[in-house]
């Protein structure tokens, strides 16, 4: 009998020393070379370049559509709506690539595809169809930047920095405000839009160069991951994903904040460069150059805002996220709207200041929403999560583009249109504020389960 118990002693001890030993292994620290700054900059680079060749021609629509032969709704409509649910498409497949090719072969693609896009704008910029078959392949190209970001977190980065890394991809924003300026800047030193749009493929060039360096060396760099990631990663297939979302009331939340989100800026993006461009009695009539310029400051106070919009949860709404998402939508139906008064559009200071509160209020929706997400699920779901959220909510986006611009077909003012946009924000109102009560119990269980 004591034999026994001495035998089984031995049997847990020795058990006891694999398992000590096999968690050593696996929780061994992982080393993060400091190579993994610039495969970081050549993912922020993939969304600035997705940034600034899908907005470089929003200040530019009036003259397009002129030159097209078409009705400026019908461009917005084919030229941004398309490009948009393009993206969205675009977003799946880069998915599905980054995942069975890996991360700087899908970007080198995409950057050579947005580079023949950009210059074919000098052979197929000629008519409206050859334009929408151009901004559908600087979609399909650009939406790589949208996810690219993630697995290189993923991959690169220890979790004490994940934060810092995901929070420098604000310095994506600028890659609109250099769209919006550059655009129309371009576009009058060639002497047409399309030689214009072809000069941006000279930028590209240079991040190109840039990322095939940085590929070049990638190999001589090997992070070993904590392997406890990749073993959660697997513990919910997509099988399982899918039963999971299904009664998830968390998930249906947060697509709904970000669905209308999505809609509601994705419109006032597309809209607003073109109204402020527009001549009377359609628009308000600076032109595509001074519209690019003020449309900038959108984007200037949108980087502002990414920063500012997580702090605002902490320190003053105590982690409530609901609160911030119900001041985003309200904000949005308030700046977004006010560049139709004529004392706000009247004054060029007064506007450049709204349309820099408007770009700083924007994203505190979708700060709220992804503090959420963090809140309410596991890291082995939050990439499906994300993604879903993504692709789903694009596509309303997309939607919500071409609604504004065959109104805007329809009527031949923008008034309707951004009347939509009004709509959508209360909408978001009313959700945010009927979910708030529900989406404080869920942070609150989780905590707990944290805990």
């Amino acid at each position: 009998m004591n034999m026994r118990h001495i035998c089984d002693r031995k049997v847990c001890n020795e058990r006891k020393e694999v398992e000590m030993s096999m968690e050593a292994t696996v929780n061994k620290p992982a080393k993060y070379p400091v190579f993994r700054w610039f495969v970081l900059a050549s993912a922020i680079l993939m969304m600035f370049f997705s940034m600034m060749t899908g907005l470089a021609v929003a200040p530019l629509m009036g003259v397009i559509a002129k030159d097209l032969g078409v009705d400026i709704g019908t461009a917005s409509f084919g030229i941004m709506g398309l490009n948009i649910f393009s993206g969205a498409v675009g977003v799946i497949i880069a998915g599905y690539l980054l995942d069975k090719l890996g991360i700087f072969k899908v970007m080198l693609g995409s950057m050579v595809l947005l580079i023949i896009a950009n210059t074919s704008y000098l052979f197929l910029g000629h008519s409206f169809e050859g334009v929408v078959f151009i901004r559908v392949l600087i979609a399909l190209g650009g939406s790589v930047g949208l996810i690219a970001i993630n697995p290189v977190v993923s991959i690169w980065f220890p979790e004490k920095e994940r934060g810092l890394a995901l929070g420098l991809n604000a310095l994506t924003m600028l890659g609109a405000i250099c769209g919006f300026i550059l655009g129309p800047s371009f576009a009058q030193m060639a002497g047409s839009w399309q030689m214009g749009m072809a000069w941006l493929s000279g930028i590209l060039v240079l991040g190109l160069i840039f990322m095939l360096g940085v590929a070049a060396n990638v190999g001589k760099y090997q992070v070993v991951t904590q392997s406890d990631a990749s073993v959660a990663s697997k513990s919910t297939g997509e099988d399982n994903f899918w039963k999971f979302i299904k009664g998830n009331q968390a998930f249906w939340l947060g697509l709904a904040v970000m669905a209308l989100s999505n809609w509601a800026n994705n419109a006032f993006n597309d809209l607003s460069p073109g109204y402020l461009a527009v001549d009377p009695p359609v628009g308000v009539g600076y032109g595509p150059e001074v519209a690019g310029q003020f449309s900038s400051g959108t984007w200037v106070g949108v980087l502002l805002g990414i920063f500012i919009g997580g702090i605002v949860i902490d320190k003053v709404f105590k982690g409530k996220s609901g609160i911030l998402i119900i001041v985003g939508f309200i904000c949005n139906l308030i700046f977004f709207n006010g560049i139709l008064c004529q004392p706000i559009y009247g004054n060029p200071t007064i506007l450049s200041f709204w349309l820099l509160a408007a770009g700083f209020v924007n994203p505190f929706t979708a700060v709220g929403n992804q503090y959420f997400a963090i809140k309410s699920f596991s890291p082995d779901v939050i990439g499906k999560v994300s993604a879903t959220w993504t692709s789903i909510s694009n596509f309303i986006g997309a939607f919500g583009v071409m609604l504004g611009s065959y109104a805007l077909s329809s009527t031949g003012t923008y008034h309707v249109s951004f009347a939509i946009v009004a709509i959508v924000s209360v909408l978001g109102i009313i959700a945010a504020m009927l979910s708030k009560d529900r989406r404080s119990a869920i942070e609150a269980a989780y905590k707990q389960q944290s805990a």
